[in-house]
């Protein structure tokens, strides 16, 4: 099966391991057959959550990450998972 891979990167903040989480979670509950693995990012603190994805998936990815937002919960504590979308968090 030809995959695609995928890149988040992760800057560090305080809710980066969480956020680390919530990405994996969100990426296999909309994609069951890709596989995440978190790998350094080029900066020595950066993490990044390699997404390894079907090709057929790829057309369905840029509108799952669209709504996916920065996984950051919403200044009101929305999950980013919320079926509404995510909401802007404003500034770290």
């Amino acid at each position: 099966m030809i995959r695609v891979i995928k890149h988040i990167l992760v800057e560090p903040t305080a809710d980066q391991l969480p956020r680390l989480r919530r990405i994996q979670a969100a990426v296999l509950a909309r994609f069951p057959d890709a596989t995440t693995e978190i790998v350094p990012g080029l900066l020595d603190d950066d993490l990044v959550v390699e997404v390894r994805l079907p090709l057929l998936h790829l057309l369905a990815w840029r509108g799952a990450r669209e709504a996916w937002g920065d996984f950051r919960p919403a200044a009101d504590g929305t999950p980013p998972e919320h079926p509404e979308g995510p909401r802007d968090a404003g500034p770290a």
